[in-house]
This record gives C-alpha cells, sequence and structure tokens, in this order.
C-alpha cells in the first residue's frame, strides 16, 4: 500500500513544517509542478500567466518553507508570513489579471493600484530573495534601484538624468521587461520543467544506478572514492544543473567514502565540489544557466550543448588526472572488491535509465522545443521506472517528485525577481553599454586584460549570488564588452558563463565548497583553495574560448582535433606540476616539474605550431627526466 504520509511532513534549509502546513506546502508545490509540467508539454497558457504564476508560487514556496530570522517558528509559519503569502497572491495575480489592460490602455500611464502593488511585489521579490540566499543579492538590487532614482549623482560615463518614482515602478512591475522579463520566462518555461524531470529521474532510481555505475567503473582505481565522485557528479550534475544541489546529493555518499580510503577532509569536500560545479556545464542538461545563454544569444539549446562536449570532457579530464596523482601522492588504492557492484550487473538492472536522457537528446534533434523534450523526458522516466518492482513509481512516488522539483525550484527560484529588477536597473538606466564602455578603457582595448577584468568581476558578483544569477547580470553588462572587442556573441557569453561557474569555487565566497566542506567537517577556506586547485582549468576556460575557438568546434574538423589533443595533453601536465606527481613513478623532482609546467603553459593555447612544438618538447623532455631516474613506489591504475 502506497505510504503518504510524507504529504504532512516537510523539511527545509532551517523550518520542518508538519501537519497542515506541510500539507499546504506540499499540494501547493504539487500544483505548481503540475502547472508547469502542462505548460511545458501543451503550452496553452498566457504570456503573464506563465511567468506570473511562477514568481507567486516561489515565494509562496519559500515564505513557507525559510523563516525570517533565527527567532521565526521552526516548524510553521508565522503570521507575518501567511501575511506576505497573501501580498503575494494579490500583487503578482493582480498583475496578470491587469497586464492586458495596461499593455493596451494605460502604458506610460500607470494608475494608482499599478504603483501601490508595483511597490508590494517588488519588496516582496527582495524579501524572497534574502531568506533563500541571503542579503547580498537583495542588496544589490536595491542599489541597482537607487542608481534609477539618483543617476544624476553617479560618476562618469555611468550619470543620466534619474528617473521619477512612478517611472522605476513601473518599468520594474507593469512591463514585461524587469520583474516579469525574459530571466523570469526562461525559468518559467525551460529551466523548472528540467527541474520537475531531474527530480522524477532521481525518484525513478537514476540517482542510485549513476552512483552504483560510478562505483562500478572507477571504484578499483587507486583513488576510487574520489574518482567516483566525479563520474557521479558529472552524471548527475547535468541533470540537477545545480552545484549546490549536486554536492548535498552525492556528496552525502561520496565525501565520507573519500575520507574512508584516505583522502584529507578538505581535499574530499573540495573534490566534490569541484565536480558538482563542472555538472553545470556538462551536457546535455547543463543546468539552468545554459537556458539563459540560449535566449541571450538567440541560439539553440541543442548548438550550445553540442559546443559544450568538448570543454566540458576536457576539464573532467585534468580533474580526474588530479584526482588520480593526489591518490599517488597519498598511496591510495581503491575500494576493497566486496565493495564493488559488477558492472554487467548494474547495466543489466537500470540501463533503462539512460532512456530518459535519450528520449530528451533525440527530441531535441528532432527540432523540439527545451521544454517539450523535458516534459516527456518526465513522462519515460516515470513509466521505465516500472521496468523494476523496486523503483515502480505509484501516486506516492509520483507526489514526492512533483514536490522535490517544486522545492527545488524554490531554493534556485528564489533569486529570478531579484535579478529581474537589477536586470531593470541595467537596461533602464543605460548601463549595459556604459559599462562595457567603462570595461574596455580599463583594459585599453586589449582583449586579455578584457578578459581577465571580467573573471574578477564574476568572481566579485558571485559571491552573493548563484552561477545563474552572476552570469545574468554579467551577460548584459560584461559580455557586450567582449562582443565589442570582436569576441563571437556565443563565445563571449559562453566565457562569461564558465567565469561565472567560477566563483562557486573561488574564495572567499565559494558556495559549493562551503557545502562540500559542511559535509565533510573540514575548514571551508581551506576546502575552497582546495577546490580552486583541482579546477584551476575552469580559470583557463574564458581565455580559451576566446582564444581557442576549436574548442568550440568552430573550425575545420583535423583543426578542432588537433587543437583537443594539445589541450588535453597541456591539461594533464598541468596536473602532474601542480601535483609533483606522474602517473607512473610517484613523485617527481623540481626539474620535471618545472618542464611539465612549461609544457601546460604552451599547451593549454595552441595557436602557434612553433609553441606547440616546443610544449611537446618541454613534455617529452620531462618524461625522459624522469625515466633516467626511476621510483619504485608507483602504483597500479
Amino acid at each position: 500500500m502506497a505510504d503518504f504520509s510524507w504529504i504532512f511532513r516537510v523539511n527545509g534549509a532551517k523550518r520542518s513544517l508538519s501537519g497542515m502546513w506541510a500539507l499546504a506546502f506540499n499540494l501547493t508545490a504539487m500544483g505548481f509542478s503540475l502547472f508547469y509540467l502542462y505548460t511545458s508539454g501543451f503550452g496553452l497558457v498566457s504570456t503573464q500567466s506563465n511567468r506570473g504564476v511562477y514568481l507567486m508560487l516561489t515565494s509562496v514556496l519559500v515564505f513557507l518553507l525559510y523563516p525570517a530570522h533565527r527567532r521565526s517558528p521552526k516548524d510553521r509559519p508565522s503570521v507575518i508570513d501567511l501575511i506576505l503569502v497573501a501580498l503575494t497572491v494579490v500583487s503578482i495575480g493582480y498583475w496578470i489579471n491587469q497586464y492586458v489592460s495596461y499593455a493596451f490602455f494605460r502604458v506610460s500611464s500607470p494608475n494608482q493600484a499599478d504603483l501601490i502593488m508595483g511597490a508590494i511585489a517588488i519588496l516582496l521579490m527582495l524579501e524572497t530573495s534574502r531568506r533563500a540566499l541571503g542579503p547580498i543579492i537583495s542588496i544589490l538590487a536595491v542599489l541597482f534601484l537607487c542608481q534609477l532614482y539618483f543617476g544624476q549623482y553617479l560618476p562618469g560615463r555611468l550619470a543620466h538624468s534619474g528617473m521619477s518614482l512612478e517611472r522605476i515602478l513601473e518599468f520594474t512591475y507593469s512591463t514585461q521587461e524587469a520583474l516579469f522579463g525574459v530571466v523570469t520566462a526562461t525559468f518559467a518555461t525551460f529551466v523548472f520543467p528540467f527541474m520537475i524531470f531531474g527530480a522524477f529521474l532521481e525518484r525513478s532510481g537514476a540517482g542510485a544506478f549513476f552512483m552504483d555505475l560510478g562505483t562500478a567503473v572507477a571504484g578499483k582505481w587507486r583513488g576510487g572514492p574520489a574518482k567516483v565522485a566525479v563520474l557521479t557528479s558529472a552524471l548527475f550534475g547535468s541533470i540537477s544543473g545545480s552545484s549546490v544541489a549536486n554536492v548535498v546529493t552525492t556528496g552525502s555518499f561520496t565525501i565520507p567514502l573519500m575520507k574512508r580510503t584516505g583522502f584529507k577532509p578538505h581535499h574530499a569536500g573540495a573534490i566534490e565540489a569541484i565536480s558538482s560545479t563542472g555538472g553545470q556545464f556538462m551536457p546535455p542538461v547543463m543546468g539552468a544557466g545554459v537556458f539563459i545563454l540560449a535566449t541571450l544569444t538567440d541560439t539553440s539549446y541543442l548548438y550550445i550543448a553540442l559546443i559544450n562536449v568538448i570543454p566540458a570532457v576536457l576539464f573532467f579530464l585534468f580533474l580526474l588526472s588530479m584526482v588520480d596523482l593526489e591518490a599517488v601522492k597519498l598511496g591510495l588504492k581503491g575500494l576493497p572488491e566486496r565493495e564493488i557492484p559488477s558492472l554487467r550487473k548494474v547495466l543489466v538492472k537500470g540501463w533503462h535509465f539512460f532512456l530518459p536522457l535519450v528520449t530528451v537528446i533525440g527530441l531535441l534533434f528532432l527540432g523540439y522545443s527545451a521544454e517539450f523534450c523535458a516534459f516527456w523526458g518526465t513522462v519515460s522516466a516515470a513509466l521505465l521506472s516500472w521496468r523494476n518492482k523496486e523503483t515502480r513509481m505509484g501516486p506516492s512516488d509520483v507526489g514526492q517528485a512533483l514536490v522535490g522539483g517544486a522545492a527545488s525550484n524554490a531554493s534556485a527560484g528564489a533569486a529570478i525577481g531579484t535579478l529581474g529588477i537589477i536586470i531593470g536597473g541595467i537596461v533602464l538606466a543605460g548601463l549595459g553599454l556604459k559599462f562595457s564602455a567603462v570595461l574596455i578603457d580599463f583594459s585599453g582595448g586589449n582583449l586579455f586584460v578584457a578578459v581577465l577584468l571580467v573573471t574578477l568581476v564574476s568572481i566579485i558578483i558571485g559571491m552573493g549570488s548563484s552561477t545563474t544569477g552572476s552570469y545574468i547580470i554579467l551577460s548584459v553588462v560584461a559580455a557586450p564588452a567582449l562582443i565589442q572587442l570582436g569576441v563571437p556573441t556565443v563565445a563571449a557569453h559562453l566565457a562569461v558563463f564558465y567565469a561565472a561557474c567560477l566563483s562557486n569555487i573561488t574564495p572567499p565566497v565559494c558556495v559549493s565548497a562551503f557545502a562540500g566542506a559542511a559535509i565533510a567537517g573540514a575548514p571551508a577556506m581551506k576546502t575552497g583553495f582546495a577546490a580552486l586547485k583541482f579546477g584551476a582549468t575552469l580559470i583557463l576556460m574564458p581565455f580559451t574560448f576566446v582564444y581557442v575557438p576549436e574548442i568550440l568546434m568552430q573550425g575545420s574538423w583535423p583543426a578542432i582535433a588537433s587543437a583537443t589533443l594539445l589541450y588535453a595533453c597541456g591539461s594533464v601536465a598541468l596536473a602532474i606540476a601542480l601535483q609533483g606527481s606522474a602517473p607512473v613513478g610517484g613523485r617527481i623532482a623540481l626539474l620535471p616539474r618545472a618542464l611539465f609546467g612549461i609544457s601546460a603553459c604552451l599547451l593549454l593555447f595552441p595557436t602557434n605550431w612553433i609553441l606547440d612544438i616546443f610544449g611537446i618538447g618541454a613534455g617529452l623532455a620531462a618524461v625522459l627526466a624522469i625515466a633516467m631516474r626511476p621510483s619504485h613506489d608507483s602504483l597500479a591504475l
């Protein structure tokens, strides 16, 4: 008999709902997911309903699940929470109801009700973000609103004549340019359906299958648990698209296992953090950011996923090399044979879990929209779960998957309204082009310096936002500068996107590393710096997209193959130089380590065949130096 007791329990970040409040949350969450499953499969709703309902129900769930402060009730919403829920429904419901009337009769002349509801909705979005993500992104949004009003006091190029309060409220709330703009539309149309798909795939048993698959493939290798973490995070992260969610989900298994087999706690947390971050740009799904990227560049989602295959594979090649060499340094071996499942048995039992992904990819190749593919991927995951008796999704499992998708969105989507406010402030003041001009001035028109500045800015902005939030802001203020300096549009946006991913593992604020550190019981900052070391090529990726377009499949196939091979060799050389160990022979002396470092510097940017030859030569010289002084502490892979 199906167990429905879960309906009356909800565990949040700081609040555990029970009884009627859990029932209210779960029924709202299920209705939320069902509505967007319907829109992704059939699409028969108005634009204002699609965008408005998304922001409305996201905020409602956040107010129910996240307490306002430490003294708030931990098992139920407070009276203030319920008032905020009511105000959310009224203010956004008003926008949905009145948008057509406004668009036809009140453009540039909002009435008093429009302005009052707009002010309420803006404040509610700021509070939604503050509760789920902390105060920084909300403070940033307030600053962007203030610069609209006090524009005449801004310095230099950023100055403008200033806007009236009525104009700010109208543009931010009443139009489809800010609060209900492209960011909200993309999350409602594309991202949320894929979150539901991920929840159904996880509930159908795919999460356990991918974990077993990673263990069966990599468990016997030295440092096997860390390699399992890398592989499972790549697989699961491609579906979840959230680095923090990925760390919490797969890290709860992989981090203790890494520690038990000899990895230091901060290294275990760091490996999981950087692996989960890499999952955000691992095709086929690539998380929320790729949908925004495809929308802003007017490029098909399938094309973005395809050109990211090589960068993602190269990144994980470097990461696996770093993990392998760390295992060499520590003298680690693989998991005991009794703990490694049979690859054949794992595949026989769970091969069907690949079919929902095949369904999504196949429909994309046939030209269907991403949200339509997510819908049928979700349906196929539920149906295919019935292949094995223990994974069959009954009504209770379907309900939990629907709630799981909405709950994941409550944290991921909490920033969307506030990001819309920020984008509205940038667009209304024309700050995008102004900031790009400032960036070009600072760089002196030098492309390398411009990319470096974009990377630094992304790290700063990423301290208070998610990868998606950082990318959305940077896509407006930084990507145009790269485009003006001659970088192709898609390459410029990918450079910005990968720079935004970098902020997840860059101290002093690195949310993925902090999550990994919490599970590992390790110092947060130490884990962050270790994650930065294990993910060193992520720092180089923005420069790679600008200077080596072949990595993005631009150019002839021989040129693409050559650039990929040289980059792969450079990645391995960089790993050896950073770790001071070789795959065979253990620790290496200073001379070969320096030669590998030189080889990596020359090969990671394969733009000149003379430098490429020197890079290959330096690498061969390093191998020769190791061969002439063999070590006896090598370990079999």
